[in-house]
């Protein structure tokens, strides 16, 4: 926390009793716990007694606690660390449980996203947590119940139709492309899938048997869901639910399918980032968005849901119109990077609201003041790539702060950094989240390495970047790439 450069007594002209509101959730010794520690540090800018469990190390690791108490588990159990790839694997371990018995004062652990036997392991243990167990989130978990619960509350909704996977697979190209007046999305209904086979984008018959060759080989789903191509841009919004109501942040460009951030790999759908810069829709939409997270977070409410989720929409550029298409009911990808903004606008991030949720602090903040500084706009955003092809780390490649300089053209490592508050000019980016240290083993499944963060807007589609930062991208890739070869 020395090197802490945000200062939450900045926040007392949107709260005005930040000092109470702190130092009641200072006595919660809070323990953020996951896989990676990046995208959980957002706490220990404004608690001293806050520190992040993750499992992986990486070139982050040694930066990360320059500012704050960091524990790796792969540190001290590498053979262990190499089993877990779930947090309910990792909570349930000895490790785990001797690591906690260690602690003199009885942390509280902060979960992104729990199962229900999770839960129940930790309420059979008497471990305090954060988070929302599954049964308060269950009618938005999967695309066909939240898309039913949509038309249910009378908002926007995309024409969307649900097929059981016997019906889908027997179906015909002709007549869906007929049904969907041209190309069309498959989806399945009732299960999450990430990666580049979880959304099919079908504009010929060749992808339609492609996609049912990949789902002939699932017997994990039963229903698809089927909706028009919308021809415009994804987005999303970040909603918290709080007693008195539902904050929400700006309508955000999702980047999906970059092409040099695919590498090689199908046009799915995949998410590779946010810009909150790029915005070509007018207020209007931006409104209807706000509504629909509103609508979304009371109805979560109802059901015991507390804090951040995040509602993706698919905004229709020629109908200047937009849909809500999917609910996270968890920190979702575009928190970090509106949440790195907020601290350096001196604006509180949504964290500190999540955390006054379910630890029942009150504050006599003003609501919408505080609703209308969260939706602040300023230019920034994050792309990562695909890890395909870089099997291993065979390049010393250092977590911080570079610059470049196209005119040059030159890119130099400048200095450690984990913030926007570390990068001093829009030649600067970060190059952070889980950078894999040398000679480290790449996971193939997983969609994205790790992140460039920039100061300044790099869109100009949700599907196309600048040339700089396009160049950025295809360069790192193919040197890392290039090093597995040649090794």
């Amino acid at each position: 926390m020395d090197k802490n450069p945000y200062h939450p007594s900045d926040w007392k002209r949107l709260i005005p009793d930040v000092d109470s509101v702190l130092e009641k959730l200072e006595t919660y010794n809070t323990i953020a716990v996951g896989i990676t520690p990046y995208t959980r540090i957002i706490p220990g800018f404004f608690l001293k007694n806050f520190s992040v469990y993750a499992i992986k190390n990486s070139s982050d690791t040694d930066v990360l606690k320059q500012h704050m108490r960091v524990h790796i588990l792969e540190d001290h159990q590498p053979a262990l660390a190499k089993r877990v790839h779930g947090t309910g694997y990792l909570i349930g371990s000895g490790a785990f449980k001797a690591f906690l018995a260690s602690r003199k004062t009885p942390p509280t652990l902060m979960l992104n996203t729990v199962s229900e036997k999770t839960a129940e392991e930790l309420t059979r243990t008497g471990t305090r947590w954060i988070g929302n167990h599954p049964k308060t989130f269950a009618t938005v978990a999967h695309k066909g119940s939240f898309r039913a619960l949509v038309k249910k509350l009378g908002l926007p909704s995309l024409q969307s139709d649900i097929y059981t996977k016997e019906a889908f697979f027997s179906s015909m190209w002709g007549v869906l492309w007929d049904t969907y007046d041209g190309p069309f999305v498959v989806q399945r209904a009732d299960k999450e899938v990430g990666g580049n086979e979880g959304t099919f984008f079908i504009r010929t018959e060749s992808d339609l048997s492609a996609c049912m060759e990949v789902l002939h080989k699932d017997t994990q789903f039963e229903s698809v869901l089927l909706s028009p191509f919308v021809e415009g841009y994804s987005t999303s919004m970040l909603g918290c639910v709080m007693p008195n109501g539902t904050l929400s942040g700006p309508l955000q460009l999702q980047l999906i399918d970059v092409p040099e951030a695919r590498n090689g790999l199908p046009a799915n759908g995949i998410f590779f980032g946010n810009d909150i810069g790029f915005h070509p829709w007018d207020s209007t939409i931006e409104y209807q968005a706000r509504k629909v997270v509103e609508a979304v977070g009371a109805h979560l409410q109802t059901q015991g849901y507390k804090g951040i989720f995040g509602i993706d929409f698919l905004y229709d550029k020629n109908r200047s119109a937009i849909y809500p298409n999917e609910c996270n009911p968890r920190f979702t990808g575009s928190l970090m990077l509106h949440s790195l903004m907020l601290l350096q606008e001196k604006i509180p991030p949504l964290e500190l609201f999540h955390l006054m949720a379910h630890t029942q602090t009150q504050s006599s903040f003003d609501f919408e003041t505080v609703n209308r500084a969260l939706r602040t706009r300023v230019p920034c955003s994050h792309v990562a790539f695909s890890p395909r092809g870089i099997t291993t780390m065979e390049l010393p490649l250092l977590t911080g702060v570079y610059e470049y300089r196209a005119e040059v053209p030159s890119l130099e490592y400048k200095r450690p950094g984990i913030s926007l508050a570390d990068l001093h000019s829009d030649k600067e980016f970060l190059i952070i989240d889980t950078v894999p240290a040398l000679g480290s083993r790449i996971e193939q499944a997983v969609p994205r390495l790790f992140k460039f963060i920039f100061p300044r807007s790099i869109a100009t589609s949700s599907y196309e970047i600048d040339a700089d930062s396009s160049f950025l991208i295809e360069r790192f890739a193919k040197v890392l790439r290039d090093a597995v070869l040649e090794k």
